[in-house]
């Protein structure tokens, strides 16, 4: 074989070693991008199951704290009266809220709600237009009360919703709760009866 033979051959396996070499490292390459794929959706699922690792032990961090927070929370006994006439003839329940437990408040505001409510208020007979009222400080013990103003024409069993707001004097944390008390009308006076069967007429609820 002459030296143009040799030199063909030569080039021929070198062009074979080349091409098995490129495909060689396009394999390589390949299976890199695998590798380097796989890593980083693994990278993404760790990221993911650390967030929501984060997120569980921030709602166990709320929920302990509400926990707390709800341990120190007032309670309020609430009661009402039945619906009677105050001196201007105006429909009016009375309404004691007396403090059951919890810390001592700064404030305690009441609101009230209903499709005859017209007005809460300190005193029996006065004027108003405002469904909410600061009944100012409160401590264990203290009774709290008010007077709740009905629309002229009512029906005859009213619902009423309280709503209570109140903040704590020493740490300023605030909580609310609502309860629904039902008011009727004050039975009528006795019509006149033998002096031996006369029971006396029962006042107005006063808080």
């Amino acid at each position: 074989m002459n030296v143009e033979g040799w030199t063909a051959i030569g080039g021929a396996i070198i062009s074979a070693l080349g091409a098995a070499t490129a495909i060689w490292q396009a394999r390589l390459a390949k299976g890199q991008a695998r590798t380097a794929e796989d890593s980083a959706s693994s990278a993404r699922r760790q990221a993911t199951a650390a967030e929501r690792q984060v997120q569980l032990m921030q709602r166990q961090i709320e929920a302990e704290e509400q926990d707390r927070l709800d341990a120190g929370k007032p309670d309020f006994r609430v009661e009402n009266g039945e619906i009677a006439e105050d001196d201007n003839n105006q429909p009016c329940v009375g309404l004691r809220l007396t403090q059951v437990k919890g810390p001592a408040l700064s404030t305690v505001r009441v609101s009230v709600q209903g499709n005859y409510v017209a007005n809460i208020r300190r005193l029996r007979d006065e004027w108003g237009e405002s469904r909410t009222l600061d009944l100012g400080e409160s401590a264990n013990g203290a009774a709290l009360r008010a007077w709740i103003g009905l629309e002229y024409r009512h029906a005859e069993l009213v619902e009423i919703t309280i709503r209570v707001e109140a903040t704590a004097r020493d740490s300023g944390v605030s909580w609310s709760s609502e309860q629904v008390v039902a008011a009727k009308h004050l039975p009528p006076e006795p019509m006149y009866q033998p002096r031996h069967m006369r029971r006396p007429g029962r006042d107005p609820f006063t808080p």
